[in-house]
């Protein structure tokens, strides 16, 4: 149906009626949340054109409509297209079912003020992650012999609240609380929220400490936000650029926080950020920067204006970029997204003086987001950036929380590296330092660690710690946020002892959004109310230093120091030495020490090259490769004969090697033909020492 039809349909035919601007074909939702080509959500309304819910729309003659929120989604069975469209009026609120096979369900009269908190917490949800890989796969031939339609998402919602709109599609996980990640079932949840749902309040134990009878939401948290991001989108929609400037002066100058302490001046440019939404289509572009550079001109001194085109261009950069793995992206959309990165950048270079004479904190973290996508997604440090914000703004929460993102295994930083970022934090020096700990791994659980910080085994969070720095947090602010957060991850962290103590001191409140798995991960958790404290196991902990073990050294061979990174490599083997003493008989292998060798040579460290290949000889006496880098070294002390005897023993151990069959390399072509290099210069040395070495076949 085109849109302009659907669009006079939604007019509603009352002449009092609201105006619901939803576009029930989809495709805007479609452009500005793409999902895969071949999702079965996709297709689905093409398959639908006419629904019942049209015809309900157009017939609507009730009071005027304040809000409303429509669920579309496809019977599990046939396909079939049902609904739910909740309407809040002046005089209350309701939910009508809709079914092509049942098209006479009465609706369900509910709270009108509860309806329209689930609306506006929807307006505030994160759009579902895209899945990694295919996801969950339908028919494996739908569009063709290895061509599968896929069934990651099964509905699409339509909401209305405030004059503002949202369309998007819904993720099965959203629906399905039984599955894995902070995203399971959370719009069932908000749901069950709206219509008081009895299955919820059934799921509950019989009411006794810390439990409360009669349980009051505190929403002054989403309330803040809500408010502010409204402000924000209405100024971006009108293109008032006068008003944008005045508001983020104003955050700017007051460093204005909510109720739970998260600054307003994030919040802000959180809507920059999102506001370009994606698509690929260059017209699209063209109107998006033309915006951005309308900004400009009209405000030449601007900060955000410059932030703004920023980050249109990172949403363009990424709209061709798209969701697939890297190798699976074609060149030229590659080639499409380092250029827009490119463009980001240079907008930043020439705002820097300004942005640093305002003192805003946005800069670094805007220049950490762009940073990673422009070069070729390989791991980069963000250390220096890191420091230089931290020199400026110690207090200001989104630059850590930035490079936790980016510091996570996803982008091949170092196994540590989230737990540095929260403990540089923490000793930043400013207001915010005693609580910054807990918000690192806060947000961590939800964007790296997919709600399971205490479980996942690259995870190196302290509870105790994080214990302590949460007692700061919510003696700074609290609000009941706060509160329920830290009860939260009490009970994670299985410490109901804890989690008992916060929930009494929250009182009556409740916030399920930040519960895991929302109001169900809240009855779930009470259910452990008056257990003790369950610690992790010596094993566990063994497990999980063995782990970070062999994770330092990875990091430090195969991406710090092959990306250059010598200094950073040594850092992650200083942490890795300690680790190996306490975990294994006898020491750290030597993996350790000729890692640690490796990168001391690159630096021409040379003593200290000697020494740790000295060291770890006796681990492994028959590593050639140990003998011909110590020889590396002597020679670079000018200790020639000591630098022959090392190469003639690498040489004879090779044709050792090669005389038994051992001398046998695996591994990809690209890995192969590293190795053949290094190969080619050892042999090339040994040649200028005559010294004697079989043939090196790959």
């Amino acid at each position: 149906m085109p849109y302009r039809l659907l669009a006079a349909l939604l007019l509603c035919c009352s002449a009092q009626a609201a105006e619901l601007p939803w576009d029930l074909s989809y495709q805007s939702a479609l452009r500005d949340h793409p999902i895969a080509e071949n999702e079965f959500m996709r297709i689905w309304p093409q398959q639908h054109p006419q629904r019942p819910i049209h015809d309900r729309l157009a017939a609507y003659k009730g009071e005027p409509i304040e809000a409303s929120l429509l669920i579309e989604r496809p019977d599990i069975h046939a396909g079939d297209a049902q609904a739910t469209w909740f309407i809040v009026t002046r005089s209350g609120a309701q939910a009508c079912p809709f079914h092509p096979q049942s098209l006479k369900q009465p609706c369900q009269t509910l709270d009108r003020e509860r309806v329209q908190n689930a609306i506006r917490q929807i307006m505030l949800t994160p759009d579902p992650r895209p899945p990694a890989g295919q996801g969950a796969v339908g028919d494996a031939n739908y569009f063709g012999q290895g061509k599968p339609v896929l069934m990651n998402y099964m509905g699409y919602l339509s909401a209305y609240i405030d004059g503002k709109v949202l369309q998007r599609p819904v993720s099965l996980t959203e629906l399905d609380p039984a599955a894995q990640g902070p995203e399971a079932g959370r719009l069932v949840a908000i749901l069950q929220r709206a219509v008081a749902s009895d299955g919820v309040a059934a799921a509950r134990p019989v009411a006794s400490e810390p439990t409360i009878a009669t349980e009051v939401d505190d929403e002054k948290e989403l309330k803040a936000r809500s408010a502010l991001i409204e402000e924000v989108q209405g100024y971006l929609v009108k293109s008032d650029y006068n008003k944008l400037d005045a508001l983020r002066n104003k955050l700017l100058r007051s460093q204005e926080r909510t109720p739970s302490g998260v600054w307003k001046l994030a919040i802000f440019y959180n809507q920059l950020k999102e506001f370009p939404g994606r698509s690929r289509e260059p017209e699209y572009w063209a109107k998006r920067e033309a915006g951005a550079k309308a900004w400009e001109k009209q405000a030449p001194t601007s900060g955000a204006a410059r932030i703004f085109h920023a980050y249109v261009l990172l949403a363009r950069g990424l709209s061709y970029r798209g969701n697939g793995f890297y190798n699976t992206v074609p060149k030229e959309d590659i080639k499409r997204m380092l250029a827009a990165i490119e463009e980001g950048n240079a907008v930043l270079f020439y705002a820097e003086k300004q942005l640093l004479k305002d003192k805003d904190p946005e800069l670094f973290r805007v220049r950490m987001t762009l940073t990673p996508w422009g070069d070729n997604l390989r791991a980069l440090t963000n250390r220096t950036a890191l420091d230089k914000a931290i020199a400026l703004y110690p207090d200001y929460h989104e630059t850590y929380f930035t490079a936790a993102l980016y510091g996570s295994a996803m982008w091949h930083a170092a196994p540590d590296e989230i737990d540095e970022i929260a403990r540089r934090g923490s000793k930043a020096g400013g207001a915010d330092a005693a609580a910054m700990y807990a918000r690192v791994y806060w947000y961590a659980n939800r964007d790296v660690y997919e709600g399971k910080l205490f479980d996942d085994p690259a995870s190196l969070v302290d509870w105790d710690t994080m214990k302590t720095s949460f007692e700061a947090l919510v003696a700074r602010y609290p609000d009941a946020w706060n509160l329920n957060a830290y009860a939260n991850f009490a009970c994670q962290a299985r410490d109901y002892p804890t989690m008992d103590a916060v929930l009494r001191r929250a009182g009556d409140k409740r916030v399920y959004q930040t519960w895991r798995n929302g109001e169900g991960g809240y009855a779930d958790c009470l259910t452990h109310s008056s257990e003790p404290r369950v610690r992790q196991a010596a094993a566990d902990i063994r497990k999980r230093e063995d782990t970070l073990y062999r994770g330092l050294l990875y990091f430090a061979s195969a991406v710090a120091r092959k990306q250059g990174y010598m200094e950073e490599s040594l850092r992650a083997l200083d942490k890795a030495e300690p680790i190996g003493m306490r975990i294994y008989t006898g020491g750290p292998n030597m993996p350790l020490y000729y890692h640690r060798a490796r990168a001391l040579l690159a630096l021409k460290r040379y003593d200290e090259t000697v020494t740790a290949l000295t060291t770890g000889l006796p681990h492994q006496p028959d590593y050639f490769e140990a003998y011909y880098y110590r020889g590396l070294a002597y020679e670079g002390l000018g200790r020639l004969d000591e630098a022959q005897r090392d190469f003639e023993q690498a040489g004879s151990l090779l044709q050792k090697l090669k005389r038994e069959g051992k001398l046998v390399f695996t591994g990809t072509d690209e890995q192969k033909a590293l190795y053949r290099a290094e190969m080619d210069k050892m042999l090339a040395k040994f040649k200028q020492y005559n010294v004697q070495a079989p043939q090196i076949d790959l």
